[in-house]
């Protein structure tokens, strides 16, 4: 797309919007920008470029935009985890004669031995949920701690009420799953990240490919055309060190 005639096209929809009392029409657009090769993001970006410029599109539905992490799926242990979760399994000391009832009646009346009698005690219960909820976006040993981690402050917080085996599993089982979720959340934005670092870079080199085109798109007109925020692509090309 030559970068001239992208801004004439741009002018003459507003000038057009301006005539109708700063209204469109999908025609209007289609008509102004056919042979321009606007792909559907592109053309998405023309749209929310005129109505941040206060140009209603009739016809047009204002929807927010939601990015979704994908979501988290348990992976198998690889030969390597298998061989760490064995070793630290067989570490863990040796919890026996102990009646769990009592124990968490002892608990319901804050007593600490009993927190660290049966922290001691479902190590191994919780090290096993940890590696049956293994996920790739964190390493098996740090999901593990982040499991014992969550035993400990399941204890530490049980108050008055009496508790039992069911309910303590469960809250580990929270812990794991909140840590999980926000592992794969900051994978799923890290990824996200990198994916428009490449897709501006890409553009600006095609851009500086072009040797006919003696006119420079500005940021204004990138984020039109990549479908991005202005304030992302400043962000982006400052993190490059491009933005000099």
């Amino acid at each position: 797309m030559n970068v001239q005639e992208f801004q004439n096209k741009l002018k003459e929809i507003q000038e057009i919007a301006k005539q109708n009392k700063n209204t469109l029409t999908a025609t209007d657009i289609r008509e102004v920008f056919e042979g321009c090769d606007l792909d559907k993001s592109q053309l998405t970006g023309v749209l929310k470029y005129l109505t941040s410029q206060g140009i209603v599109i009739e016809g047009m539905k204002k929807a927010e935009e939601t990015a979704k992490a994908p979501e988290y799926k348990k992976v198998p242990l690889t030969p390597e985890e298998e061989a760490y979760l064995n070793e630290y399994l067989e570490n863990l000391p040796v919890i026996a004669d102990i009646d769990l009832d009592v124990l968490f009646e002892q608990l319901s009346k804050g007593e600490q031995s009993a927190v660290q009698t049966l922290a001691s005690y479902y190590m191994k219960a919780t090290a096993e949920l940890a590696a049956d909820m293994n996920a790739k976006e964190i390493l098996l040993a740090d999901l593990i701690q982040e499991a014992n981690l969550s035993l400990i402050q399941a204890l530490d917080n049980a108050g008055e009420e009496l508790r039992d085996e069911e309910w303590l599993l469960a809250e580990v089982r929270k812990g794991i799953l909140q840590v999980i979720e926000e592992q794969t959340q900051v994978k799923f934005a890290d990824d996200s990240l990198v994916a428009r670092v490449e897709k501006l870079e890409s553009a600006v080199r095609e851009l500086n490919d072009d040797e006919d085109d003696k006119n420079a798109f500005s940021i204004d007109e990138l984020a039109i055309i990549l479908d991005m925020k202005v304030d992302e692509i400043r962000d982006i090309l400052r993190l490059t060190g491009d933005d000099k």
